[in-house]
């Protein structure tokens, strides 16, 4: 008597069913994988501010050996203006451990901007076309460059031109007696708005660039915009006329420079436009 093997049973459709799930859920895995998430990002930009805070913490600690120099240098701007034998006083007991620390750590954010502004522009590079990730290390040199023309600015013309026009309202009855802390927070704040006034050109060419504005509409909206830019200035610099008006006029100098390179993109883009139909044609 022969044993033959029993024929196989035909899988059912119910059998067959996950393993057919199980080809569907594995091919979108990778799917889902290649998109990151919105914790992703997070966790992207959370690395990245790890990374600028550890370089600032470094520089900084650096500058600290440097912090008299530095002093020297901001202090210079009033002390022109001053009598040969006055200088900056403080009157508080840890005043002066304070204000070096802050000359040291406002230093050490300077030193770091460029690395800080490369890891912005890297965060957001991801979400550009590839034609326009290319132009990220020369955003970030732009973006430094701006920042750096601004703190100058502040430094070099709005400083001596402010602390003289005050400093002429001395008398005999009113001498000046200047604080150092309230000195190093005034030039701190007002060289943080310069710099960052003077990225101006560098956003609105940016949102040109994505489409969200254009020449026809900065023109249409100037007024609407030396405005804001009063508005802006009055927020940004302490309560006085002189750094508000030299903040405004500077903004509204580089909203007409930032028209001029909106415009020469537009029509920059435009060229592109026209050319692409006949490049199809070859």
């Amino acid at each position: 008597m022969s044993l033959a093997p029993e024929p196989k049973k035909p899988s059912s459709c119910a059998d067959a069913a996950p393993v057919n799930d199980q080809k569907v859920e594995s091919a979108s895995a990778p799917a889902a994988a290649a998109e990151p998430g919105f914790l992703d990002h997070l966790a992207e930009l959370r690395r990245r501010l790890i990374y600028c805070l550890i370089l600032t913490t470094i520089l900084s600690a650096v500058a600290w050996n440097f912090a008299d120099a530095l002093l020297g240098l901001i202090m210079e701007p009033v002390l022109r203006w001053l009598p040969e034998d006055r200088s900056l006083i403080y009157t508080g007991l840890p005043d002066a451990f304070s204000i070096t620390f802050k000359t040291s750590l406002w230093a050490g954010v300077l030193a770091s901007a460029p690395f800080c502004l490369y890891q912005l522009w890297a965060f957001v590079a991801p979400g550009l076309k590839e034609e326009e990730r290319a132009k990220v290390p020369l955003l970030t040199g732009l973006a430094t460059a701006l920042f750096l023309a601004g703190a100058a600015f502040a430094y070099f013309l709005a400083f001596p031109i402010t602390f003289k026009f005050f400093l002429t309202f001395s008398s005999e009855a009113m001498r000046p007696l200047l604080a150092a802390d309230r000195y190093l927070s005034l030039v701190m704040s007002l060289m943080l708005a310069f710099a960052l006034a003077f990225q101006m050109p560098l956003v609105l060419t940016f949102l040109a660039g994505l489409g969200l504005i254009g020449p026809e509409f900065l023109k249409k909206n100037r007024s609407y915009a030396i405005i804001v830019i009063f508005i802006v200035a009055a927020v940004l610099t302490p309560p006085d006329v002189v750094s508000q008006i030299f903040l405004a006029a500077a903004l509204i100098v580089l909203y007409e420079f930032s028209l001029l390179m909106v415009a020469r993109q537009a029509k920059a883009r435009a060229e592109d436009d026209v050319d692409s139909p006949e490049d199809e044609e070859d």
